[in-house]
């Protein structure tokens, strides 16, 4: 099984500025986040996991034990998270009011690839990190 645990440098995006006008994102913040490029911690203590983003705009944390909802501000509003592992993915569900999305984190030996998907819409992007 592929360690999901350590810090991983974002490189590359595809399709995120589609991605966050499609959730509602406006046009200053949107550019602001685009630009950053952020630095993902996983770390897991017993069957909590706490996964940390760091961007230019702000820190995005989420505490989890998998199969438990769990809430978290958005830049939209409140949002209800479930986050499950299987094989060498974290996968996250969030739904708040106006939208949900669907993250697929896969982590292989070097890097992490995420792949989100605004599930109203059908927009998907792409975001590639490298382990440190």
């Amino acid at each position: 099984m592929v360690q999901f645990e350590g810090r991983f440098q974002h490189e590359r995006s595809e399709n995120f500025d589609e991605f966050l006008k499609a959730i509602g994102v406006p046009l200053i913040p949107r550019k602001m986040v685009a630009a950053s490029n952020p630095v993902v911690e996983v770390r897991r203590d017993g069957d909590t996991w706490t996964i940390r983003m760091n961007t230019l705009v702000r820190t995005v944390e989420y505490v989890f034990e998998p199969g438990q909802t769990v809430e978290t501000e958005t830049m939209g509003g409140m949002a209800q998270n479930v986050f499950t592992i299987e094989d060498d993915r974290i996968m996250q569900t969030q739904k708040s009011d106006t939208y949900t999305t669907e993250v697929i984190r896969q982590f292989t030996e070097d890097s992490l690839i995420m792949t989100i998907t605004h599930v109203e819409s059908g927009t998907i992007c792409h975001r590639y990190f490298r382990r440190l």
